[in-house]
């Protein structure tokens, strides 16, 4: 897995850890708040809506979290923490490099696939809210920006001829995937056409020169 820039910022609402009691309720609260925004959206889902799915009680809910878009923050990190160790796991490192760079797409792509109602809502609410949710977004892009980074100065990249991405090229790389599968979500378009662009697009940018 990539390593993240020093500066990356850290979770916007802090989690209980896996041994605190109240780490089973957190889980559940997530889950209903995912389960809401699949069945009506973020923006018509109320704390009432939330607390429902997860058979809990509002003090409950108000223990755990300062407010629904508290709420929203956490389980878009645990979101994109999936996806990421998708990603992570799914890169064979001893493989041509153009393979390695397919093996990450396909499995992002299949991530996003597995929920796009989250994959199409999280982005778009965070940066709407603003302020210190953004910054839940901002570390989801330090993370992949560091993880291309990385990639590319595997093994078998430099044995190909392909050069160190830097950052300012990794945050176009990243900048421009994000946008286009944004766009793609929200158009109700093809994954599989964007995997292909994707594919090419970075092919060109970290491949050999």
């Amino acid at each position: 897995m990539g390593t993240n820039r020093s500066n990356v910022i850290e979770k916007t609402s802090t989690p209980q850890s896996a041994a605190s009691p109240a780490a089973p309720m957190r889980r559940r609260l997530l889950d209903g708040l995912a389960q809401s925004i699949r069945e009506k959206g973020l923006q018509q889902t109320q704390v009432s809506d939330i607390v429902r799915n997860a058979r809990t009680s509002k003090r409950s809910f108000y223990e755990c979290f300062a407010s629904k878009e508290a709420c929203l923050a956490d389980l878009a990190d645990d979101w994109a923490e999936t996806l990421r160790r998708a990603v992570a796991t799914e890169v064979d490192r001893t493989a041509p490099w153009d393979e390695q760079i397919d093996a990450a797409v396909d499995a992002f792509l299949a991530a996003v696939a597995r929920d796009p109602a989250l994959s199409m809502t999280i982005p778009r609410e965070l940066v709407l809210l603003g302020g210190q949710y953004s910054e839940v977004w901002e570390k989801d892009t330090e993370f992949y920006c560091a993880f291309y980074m990385e990639l590319s100065r595997g093994p078998m990249m430099a044995s190909a001829g392909v050069e160190p991405l830097s950052w300012e090229r990794a945050v176009i790389l990243v900048g421009g995937l994000t946008e286009l599968i944004n766009r793609v979500l929200r158009a109700g378009g093809s994954l599989e056409g964007a995997g292909d662009a994707m594919k090419e697009s970075m092919k060109r940018l970290i491949g050999p020169r």
